[in-house]
């Protein structure tokens, strides 16, 4: 047996025990996971997967990626079609960009070697989350949650540049034949269906992940005789979760050095992250290593850029103090909450509809 194998086999085996001792604290965690998946991640995620799993079957999407084309291809060496994941996804956030880019090449819009490239610098995190929740909910720091969010989107940049450059294969041409007439209802269905079936994988990752932080700290703590250094404290959600690592890093006084733990803690994604990202990828030809190499990359540049960024315009400190995240959160999403409701009623009448019409007349 490898030594891989022996590793993997006594953390399970810790895990486990650890586990059946502690009963109450496994349930607290995972209902904590569960909760935030039900009132966070998926009203805010629900209207964007439906729609970007229709994407692909809209015709302006086509005249789009012919706009962008020369663009993309000199600037990433992607198609047009790339330009739709990489604006969409910025906005989004992660994991959209990983499922637009399978969605696409599912759909033949784009190549294998597109998809390749585009896993690498298009998984970022969204403006909503960075300056919203992270840089004014946390730190009440909007101002800066601006800064970094544009020093990590550059990070990006420079990494889909190179990325560019350094994994080779065509790219489609921006000219796309006309799709035949696409059947909405049916699209439409499907959508939804696919979507609910993802987010559930999502909010099954995120319920585990949130045992796992809970387990490994209180293990940590257990195992140092209480003495659990602060450093752990941001390594082991940063690694694990992100929003429970960013949320430990934006507690540093210092601003300045909060924004550089913060920006390589979004850059690098946290494994729940990750696997969200393979989720999506795992039957398609994407090598899920591309984008783990280029979490490293990102981790180094986007610090870097604001570094530079501080030698010029020295970030202030923060006078005021750290806040509950909840609230600011809960604001920014009420779009997306009534946005999933009506996603889900126009659902129902659809299929209700779709019944009553093929149901056979007596």
């Amino acid at each position: 047996m490898k030594i891989k194998e022996h590793i993997v086999s006594f953390i399970y085996v810790t895990f486990f025990i650890f586990m059946l001792s502690s009963p109450s604290l496994t349930m607290e965690a995972a209902l904590n996971g569960m909760t935030l998946f039900a009132d966070i991640i998926f009203p805010s995620l629900f209207p964007f997967f439906v729609l970007t799993a229709m994407l692909p079957a809209i015709s302006w999407v086509n005249f789009g990626a012919r706009l962008f084309s020369p663009l993309m291809k000199p600037l990433f060496n992607v198609s047009g079609q790339g330009a739709l994941v990489f604006f969409a996804g910025s906005l989004s956030g992660f994991p959209i960009e990983a499922k637009m880019t399978a969605d696409l090449l599912k759909n033949h819009k784009i190549s294998i070697s597109d998809a390749r490239r585009l896993i690498c610098y298009t998984n970022g995190a969204s403006p909503m989350f960075v300056i919203v929740a992270v840089a004014g909910g946390l730190m009440n720091q909007p101002t800066l949650g601006i800064v970094l969010f544009l020093c990590h989107l550059l990070g990006n940049v420079i990494i889909g540049m190179a990325a560019g450059r350094i994994i080779k294969g065509p790219s489609f041409s921006s000219y796309i034949s006309a799709s035949s007439k696409a059947d909405y209802l049916t699209l439409f269905r499907e959508s939804v269906t696919v979507s609910v079936k993802q987010l559930l994988i999502i909010g099954g990752l995120i319920t585990f992940f949130s045992v796992c932080i809970t387990l490994s700290e209180q293990l940590i703590i257990s195992l140092s005789d209480g003495l659990y250094d602060e450093k752990l404290q941001l390594l082991i959600p940063g690694l694990l979760e992100l929003s429970n690592g960013v949320e430990a890093a934006a507690r540093i006084s210092d601003s300045y050095l909060a924004g550089l733990v913060i920006l390589a803690m979004i850059s690098f994604s946290g494994l729940c992250i990750h696997m969200q990202v393979i989720t999506f990828i795992h039957q398609l030809p994407i090598s899920y290593r591309s984008y783990l190499i280029s979490r490293p990359f990102h981790m180094i540049l986007s610090p870097a850029i604001f570094v530079v960024y501080h030698f010029f315009f020295p970030v202030q400190k923060k006078d005021l103090p750290v806040l509950d995240v909840s609230g600011p959160v809960f604001n920014s999403i009420g779009f997306s909450q009534y946005a999933t409701v009506m996603l889900l009623a126009i659902c129902t009448f659809l299929l209700l509809h779709n019944y009553y019409k093929e149901k056979p007349r007596l």
